[in-house]
């Protein structure tokens, strides 16, 4: 992929995200998961799976409670804690990821 094409992609993705947070809502499922890199989804049976996703599941505050008392580790066999984040924080999180990483491509470019 050459740099234009990646800027190009990361500049999409940024008008999502911002346009997903610019809706104000009630949610009743407003929180995101994370263990380490990855987010919390569930499977096609309802099982709790983490997965790298750019639109991650949103859990209701039940659910969190309930991800968050189960036991998850990483490759080396260590506890990892899961982190929750609201909808609107981690979003704005990936945005200034982004345009960040769009800033230094286009400095080395």
């Amino acid at each position: 992929m050459d740099i234009k094409s990646t800027i190009k992609e990361l500049e999409e993705r940024l008008k999502v995200y911002i346009s997903t947070i610019s809706i104000r809502s009630l949610e009743y499922t407003s929180f995101i998961v994370e263990v380490g890199a990855l987010t919390v989804g569930t499977d096609d049976k309802g099982i709790v799976i983490t997965e790298n996703k750019r639109y991650p599941m949103q859990f209701s505050e039940k659910a969190v409670k309930e991800i968050c008392s189960m036991t998850f580790k990483d490759c080396f066999d260590n506890v990892v804690q899961p982190k929750v984040f609201s909808k609107h924080e981690w979003y704005n999180e990936q945005i200034e990821r982004i345009q960040m990483t769009i800033n230094e491509i286009k400095k080395a470019a």
